[in-house]
């Protein structure tokens, strides 16, 4: 096949995953458990024609030879697609749950795969950057002369001092400067690597490093603050050493049990982050010892609740955000009319971002 007619059909290609991405995406923030079956409706709507059509395309193509590399990413990001879609599909009553988790994974599977051959994939840019963003991306995909420090999408392993992470560096990075830092914590039974997704469009437009942890257990060691804690702290450390951060504007933020966690963090070690934000989590009775003597009373704190949450219920929330006040803490509270209790992009976009901002 020649290039032009390749290009033309991967042209194609990329409108159709821009357009399921964004659904799939939008599906996952707004979804509430209560009503999968409509939740499913949409997507399979989305996917419709795409699945396997696209899967059974690709495969049956026979690519220019300087192209058969990025066509077999291209091809497996597709396939870890239709089973993501098909997944999503295939749960009903209490095992869908587990069938969203296994399609997150497929999804942040495929994710990977086109990132990594985005410089090929032009028509998806906009999915990797904010709107705003779009007309500088050259400039933010543009590594300076000399910066040798590995950038982008990193997976480091774990060590005896701390559990494995997903570190995201800005491609534009440089050491000539300082950096902030977002740390980000997943949800019960989710993964770092899986989590910073939320958090990569901001952080790639506004030039932030991530830091996406991996609770030491399925999820975060509420009973045992100390363990999640010092590896946090180790991680930070590591991050700190081998890039410019700007230790004035590290941020601590977390989803559900991340949230729940970020409150016991945030306050056990308050001068390492400048704000914290907690989304969708609850203030757990391990934290009495610390509001007790009002460790990390300067720190800000940011929570965000959905009223229809139905893992911890918005009036205990409330009740929470009026003790801290009340003790003398910095408490910003953010309520959500119609959101339940999901993932978090346009949460990360629109509000928690936007607060960290404003701190500095």
């Amino acid at each position: 096949m020649e290039l032009d007619a390749y290009r033309h059909i991967v042209q194609s290609t990329e409108t159709k995953l821009l357009g399921f991405l964004r659904t799939f995406e939008k599906l996952q923030e707004e979804i509430q458990f209560a009503h999968v079956t409509e939740a499913q409706q949409r997507l399979q709507a989305a996917a419709a024609g795409l699945f396997p059509d696209l899967t059974d395309a690709l495969a049956a193509l026979t690519p220019p030879e300087t192209q058969r590399e990025f066509h077999a990413t291209l091809s497996e990001a597709a396939a870890a697609l239709a089973d993501s879609c098909r997944l999503f599909l295939s749960g009903s009553g209490r095992q869908f749950a587990e069938a969203f988790i296994e399609s997150r994974n497929r999804l942040c599977r495929a994710l990977y795969l086109l990132y990594e051959v985005r410089d090929q994939l032009p028509g998806l840019a906009a999915y990797w950057v904010l709107p705003e963003a779009l007309s500088r991306l050259a400039a933010l995909e543009t590594r300076p002369a000399g910066v040798e420090a590995p950038v982008g999408l990193l997976q480091q392993p774990r060590t005896r001092e701390h559990m494995q992470y997903t570190l995201y560096v800005p491609e534009a990075y440089s050491p000539a400067q300082s950096w902030p830092l977002i740390v980000c914590l997943h949800g019960g039974y989710g993964r770092g690597d899986e989590y910073i997704w939320t958090w990569l469009r901001p952080a790639k437009s506004n030039g932030y490093l991530l830091l996406s942890p991996k609770s030491a257990g399925p999820t975060w060691s509420v009973l045992n603050p100390p363990l999640d804690v010092g590896s946090i702290q180790a991680m930070v450390e590591e991050v700190c050493t081998a890039y410019a951060v700007d230790r004035k504007r590290v941020f601590l933020t977390g989803l559900s049990d991340g949230g729940t966690f970020t409150y016991l963090a945030g306050l056990s070690c308050p001068d390492l982050f400048a704000g914290a934000a907690v989304v969708a989590g609850e203030l757990n009775p391990m934290t009495d010892s610390l509001l007790r003597r009002k460790q990390g009373i300067t720190l800000p704190l940011a929570v965000i609740h959905g009223v229809k949450d139905f893992i911890f219920d918005v009036r205990s929330v409330r009740q929470s955000c009026d003790l801290l006040k009340h003790i003398g803490y910095q408490v910003t509270y953010t309520e959500l009319p119609e959101w339940g209790h999901a993932l978090t992009y346009s949460i990360n976009e629109q509000l928690v971002l936007p607060w960290f901002e404003s701190l500095t």
